[in-house]
């Protein structure tokens, strides 16, 4: 397997994570009764740490640059701030979250398509 491949199966890994975060924090922001929030905040934390780190890793590497991963780094950027509204503003529009989630879970897939990864 060449370098370049395995820098692909790596973003996509990478970006699998974030989605996987991402859900866990759908479900802690919209459970009811909510746990507390400096657990929730710490999730927050953490998927944005962890977001930030592999767009380093993504601009980083010139030969992945060329792949169409910005319309999931603006799925999880929309997601990301539709979840503060969610937490901080306790605003109950949870649906909306979800559509968020959803899209990024979307360009996820397609970046598996595009990458002929299964």
């Amino acid at each position: 397997m060449s370098a370049s491949n395995e820098k692909v199966e790596l973003l996509l890994s990478y970006l699998s994570e974030i989605h996987t975060k991402s859900l866990t924090l759908y479900d802690l922001v919209t459970s009811r009764p909510r746990p507390e929030d400096t657990r929730i905040l710490l999730n927050i934390n953490e998927v944005f740490t962890y977001y930030h780190s592999v767009r380093v890793f993504y601009y980083s590497n010139s030969e992945l640059t060329k792949s169409e991963v910005q319309p999931f780094f603006s799925a999880f950027e929309d997601f990301y701030f539709e979840l503060k509204q969610v937490f901080l503003l306790e605003d109950e529009d949870s649906i909306l979250l979800y559509t968020k989630l959803t899209a990024m879970k979307d360009s996820f897939e397609q970046l598996t398509n595009d990458f002929n990864v299964l």
